[in-house]
């Protein structure tokens, strides 16, 4: 992935190093900026280049030449047809789902665009990526909590267990998981009728305050799944290279066509992310087959992510990969997937 500089970028741009920076600092072109005490560095992606091209309605970079910041510059990169919302699943943990999910909702925001990162599984694996702590009591746990008592939310309530979680960068909002999520979504069974439909209405009370809304889903089957597919509009995959990955995938697909068929709501799998992808023939071998599996059930984008050991490294921090910046064209080349795929969804809303 090529990256520029500001010389460079201003060079692209038609502009000098000042009229560039400008552009820049306002994240009208979507950057990597690393701030020290002497000097601000700039990396300008040239996937996020085109992609700011495409939503300011632009066909080269010399435009930015003619162009002129105002209050509503930013509105251009909001989503035109409402908030989507996007799960990440498997039925088998350890293969980085959270990882993937956590960076692409980084990425998003990244983008310009509003994000809520929704933690739906109770090990809260999504809720300490971003935050070193955990929230015990102060949890989506609570809001279930509180509707299984009968009790009426709003969108106030529900805005007290958001929190905004600001970077270097981007900023996104986390609704994080606790421990005792999956107790009080299992009894919920015991009190709804429809109980799958109670994720989707705490969404509706804030969503169109977002662009994008990202669940993470627990590592099984089960309502918390459940609730999850029925409040998504699309679900990426997140598997390995392993033996068994393929017939996990089709169960997967199996469960999430059974919710299609049980409720009538519409949920598409447009994308599986292989990770921890090695040069070996036998996870070629795996791939292959993954991917007659995408073409044969028409899901659209199967992207491969590399083994790599950065992820861990930015989790222990509690930053995305991307903040994390010690080697940051390495790292970029680590997460190309994820901001590609973030990229194509952006330009699609």
């Amino acid at each position: 992935m090529e990256v520029y500089k500001l010389n460079d970028t201003a060079k692209l741009f038609h502009l000098n190093a000042d009229q560039s920076k400008k552009l820049l600092d306002n994240n009208i072109i979507p950057n990597i900026k690393k701030s020290s005490p002497t000097r601000d560095t700039y990396h300008v992606p040239q996937l996020l280049v085109d992609y700011a091209l495409e939503k300011l309605g632009m066909q080269k970079a010399k435009e930015f030449k003619k162009f002129h910041i105002d209050e509503n510059t930013l509105d251009a990169f909001k989503n035109k047809n409402g908030v989507k919302v996007i799960s990440f699943s498997n039925l088998k943990g350890g293969v980085g789902k959270t990882s993937i999910a956590a960076n692409f909702a980084y990425n998003m925001a990244l983008l310009n665009k509003r994000v809520l990162l929704v933690d739906m599984d109770s090990q809260a694996n999504s809720s300490r990526y971003f935050a070193n702590r955990y929230f015990t009591g102060a949890s989506i746990k609570n809001l279930f909590d509180k509707m299984t008592r009968k009790e009426e939310i709003n969108n106030d309530t529900v805005k007290e267990f958001i929190i905004p979680i600001e970077f270097d960068n981007a900023t996104l909002n986390l609704l994080p998981s606790e421990l005792s999520l999956g107790r009080i979504v299992e009894f919920s069974r015991s009190v709804f009728t429809m109980p799958h439909k109670k994720l989707n209405d705490v969404i509706k009370l804030v969503k169109d305050e977002y662009d994008f809304i990202v669940i993470d889903t627990p590592p099984s089957t089960g309502l918390s799944l459940h609730m999850a597919l029925f409040a998504s509009d699309y679900v990426s995959i997140v598997t390995d290279a392993e033996d068994f990955s393929v017939n996990g995938l089709s169960e997967l697909n199996l469960e999430i066509k059974e919710i299609i068929d049980e409720t009538d709501h519409i949920v598409k799998v447009d994308s599986i992310f292989i990770n921890k992808v090695k040069k070996s023939n036998i996870h070629g071998v795996y791939i292959e087959a993954i991917a007659n599996l995408a073409v044969s059930e028409n899901i659209q984008n199967v992207f491969t992510v590399k083994d790599s050991t950065r992820f861990k490294e930015s989790q222990n921090l509690h930053i995305p990969l991307i903040e994390y910046k010690k080697e940051l064209e390495k790292k970029l080349v680590t997460v190309d997937s994820i901001l590609s795929y973030a990229v194509e969804k952006a330009l699609e809303a």
